[in-house]
């Protein structure tokens, strides 16, 4: 894989690209593909890893490709996009659509922090994601906030998956992307 390239020097950590994050679709759903957002470590081979995701896998979660953690003891996964590609005065859930591999360790005492920002109020909520491993090889829409958008759609939603405060090694998870939904 090669290193993307910041001012002529290469970096460990992969800086999503916004822009090939599309609009809802007709369910008022908006996909974030996991090219499009920022991971700590996720442009090192040692650490994350791309992938190419099978036809079952796509008509599944809707995405084409994923990242698959290797190993980190430091997670780091966050986004942001415009107001504007929401409906306004609209509950929106964010779902991170995630995998575990049947050899996925190091989650059972490492909790996440998934949180999310708009209008500079920021919102947290915290999971064990051990029940999701122990369900392995099967797409979960791990739930990651909630946040409400205004009638002034001016602005943008910033959120992230986080766990830096255990020194426990983690891996084998399979990141496909992050889901939007309107609250129902």
């Amino acid at each position: 894989m090669a290193l993307q390239q910041r001012g002529g020097f290469s970096t460990p950590h992969w800086k999503g690209n916004p822009s090939i994050i599309s609009t809802q679709d007709f369910m008022g759903c908006l996909k974030i593909p996991v090219r499009a957002l920022n991971i700590i470590w996720g442009n090192d081979s040692r650490f994350w890893e791309w992938i190419n995701l099978s036809d079952e896998d796509t008509r599944s979660i809707g995405f084409q490709e994923a990242a698959v953690l290797l190993q980190v003891n430091w997670i780091e996964v966050t986004g942001k996009f415009d107001l504007n590609k929401l409906f306004r005065n609209t509950t929106y859930n964010i779902y991170y659509a995630m995998k575990f591999h049947d050899d996925a360790f190091g989650w059972r005492l490492s909790p996440i922090k998934f949180k999310v920002g708009i209008a500079g109020e920021v919102s947290e909520v915290i999971h064990e994601l051990e029940s999701y491993r122990a369900k392995q090889n099967k797409w979960h829409e791990v739930p990651g906030g909630e946040f409400t958008v205004p009638n002034d759609t001016a602005g943008s939603v910033e959120f992230g998956m986080f766990e830096v405060d255990t020194q426990y090694w983690k891996g084998c998870m399979v990141l496909g992307g992050v889901l939007i939904k309107p609250k129902s």
